[in-house]
């Protein structure tokens, strides 16, 4: 039992509680991300208006000096942005990208849901000059006066968020949504430490037996469960595991669609997201169900892939309504596009599923750990 206790406290429940810790934090990355869109864009008019506040910028790299100053260039303006205590980070590139022959352009959209797509990758302010200049990036924050020039800055507060990506500024959003959580849980910032401390806890518990030959199968237990975070990859469990893996990925891909449609919402709630006198908002959509508008032929984006809508619901349509219909913003970052639903219904579905799935995976990986341990017990019972 001692052992037991000691395997699951450490490789187990430590690591649950960074998957939960990393959790939360990568939800306060994407809500600071959708907050920072909704802020106004920056533009030469603003920047010689010298009024401190938070913004956005889309722009192209261009150099870091010496002071940790980052220069972001585009067609109207060129920015600093100080470096210091910035929230940084590179979107990933999609399998089908990575495939690509040089210069094929593939870029991420709402309807790209790689399997095997990457996290956002954290980077240090160092690394940021070692970039290819005009790579595309990112920058919200508050913009304040620093040595007589608007800066860019970051504060406690308020963190300045720095994104650097190669996809189009339409799809941006939802790529974040996508990428903007772990791509292995299990292995978060607090697993390694909890596996150290497993293996060396267990050691001691066997060392402590050692010397009693009596207690021999306590000591091989004790061994065994040395290599307890190896256990889901070893046959016979490690079917389990691989569909464990597929449940997971389900309810991972369940959980981006629910962001994606409370997005949606998020927007028809705030002034930010009027394009002049219109308002955002969403709507049945009464076109045709591939998706394409009945009076301009115009492909119409699905913001969640869907070939269908949700049981006893139809496609809604998000956007700008004016005149009665759903037009694209001049905010590139307002998400247009259908949706197999109401947003508020079909949010709420996704998050069943995701529940679901994901009690489901859990379960279907304690189960073929459970397997692997009982061949293991007879082993050792067989061994004694």
């Amino acid at each position: 039992m001692l052992i037991i206790l000691t395997a699951v406290f450490w490789y187990a429940l430590l690591p649950l509680i960074g998957i939960f810790a990393s959790r939360h934090n990568w939800h306060t990355f994407r809500e600071r991300f959708a907050h920072l869109c909704r802020k106004p864009q920056l533009n030469y008019t603003l920047l010689r208006q010298n009024i401190n506040g938070e913004y956005h910028l889309i722009g192209n790299f261009e150099s870091v000096t010496g002071d940790n100053t980052l220069w972001i260039k585009n067609d109207e303006l060129t920015a600093p942005v100080s470096l210091k205590n910035a929230q940084t980070y590179m979107m990933p590139l999609t399998e089908k990208k990575r495939g690509t022959n040089a210069g094929e352009k593939i870029y991420v959209d709402a309807n790209d849901f790689d399997t095997n797509a990457s996290s956002l990758r954290r980077l240090s302010w160092n690394k940021i000059s070692a970039l290819t200049a005009g790579a595309k990036v990112f920058i919200g924050g508050v913009l304040k006066m620093v040595n007589g020039q608007q800066t860019f800055v970051s504060s406690k507060k308020h963190p300045l968020l720095l994104i650097f990506y190669e996809c189009s500024e339409r799809t941006l959003s939802a790529g974040v949504i996508r990428a903007g959580r772990y791509q292995t849980e299990y292995w978060n910032a607090i697993t390694p430490y909890s596996v150290i401390g497993g293996i060396f806890s267990l050691i001691w518990v066997a060392q402590l037996f050692f010397a009693r030959p009596a207690y021999r199968s306590i000591v091989l237990s004790a061994i065994v469960a040395i290599f307890g975070p190896l256990f889901p990859l070893l046959p016979p469990g490690l079917i389990f595991t691989i569909f464990y893996r597929q449940l997971w990925w389900r309810a991972c891909l369940y959980r981006v669609f629910r962001d994606i449609a409370l997005l949606t919402l998020r927007y028809s709630e705030v002034d930010e997201a009027k394009d002049g006198a219109a308002a955002y908002g969403c709507r049945v959509y009464d076109g045709s169900m591939a998706g394409d508008s009945k009076s301009a032929g115009v492909k119409i984006p699905r913001l969640i892939p869907a070939d269908k809508p949700e049981k006893n619901e139809q496609w809604y349509i998000a956007g700008i309504m004016r005149d009665g219909a759903a037009v694209e913003s001049a905010n590139q970052f307002i998400p247009y596009g259908l949706l197999p639903g109401n947003p508020k219904v079909i949010s709420r579905i996704y998050n069943r599923k995701a529940v679901f799935l994901e009690i489901s995976a859990w379960l279907v990986l304690a189960a073929g750990i459970a397997l692997n341990v009982f061949f293991a017990e007879l082993i050792i019972y067989f061994i004694h």
